[in-house]
């Protein structure tokens, strides 16, 4: 019953994100709450962006996109700062624009542009892991 609600909440998460409509394509999910074991991953969509900083020691447990927008979830050991230390100095040594940045001990997230793609990142934590949640968009999607 708590996977349901999980299903439930993340499909609210990303109709509220993309506006209402049909979800494309879901490569995975993991249920909230829990800790999710590091060996087990997806696989990035095809059409994610090669320039998007992926943490090098993260799980991708979520990817989902719909048309030019795409949403990955990533689980990682890194604390909450390190994990914002890597995404502050690869946006800017990748040429992207970082728009907004919040730090806070339990949260950090950051909007970076780089020519028509805009990436939303949020670093929080999740059981014993950290989560890393990326909200990729092109400009007019």
């Amino acid at each position: 019953m708590v996977r349901s609600w999980t299903g439930i909440g993340l499909i609210a998460f990303v109709a509220i994100s993309f506006g209402c409509g049909k979800v494309e394509t879901t490569h995975g999910t993991a249920p909230r709450n829990t800790a999710v074991p590091t060996e087990k991953s997806v696989a990035l969509p095809d059409e994610f962006p090669r320039d998007v900083p992926v943490l090098k020691n993260a799980t991708v447990k979520v990817a989902m996109s719909q048309g030019g927008r795409m949403i990955v979830h990533l689980y990682t050991s890194s604390s909450i700062g390190d994990a914002a230390k890597f995404y502050n100095s690869e946006f800017k040594r990748g040429g992207w624009n970082v728009e907004n940045t919040s730090t806070t001990s339990e949260l950090y997230s950051a909007t970076a542009k780089k020519g028509a793609t805009q990436c939303g990142v949020t670093i929080s934590k999740e059981g014993n892991l950290t989560l890393v949640r990326l909200a990729v968009s092109q400009a007019g999607t």
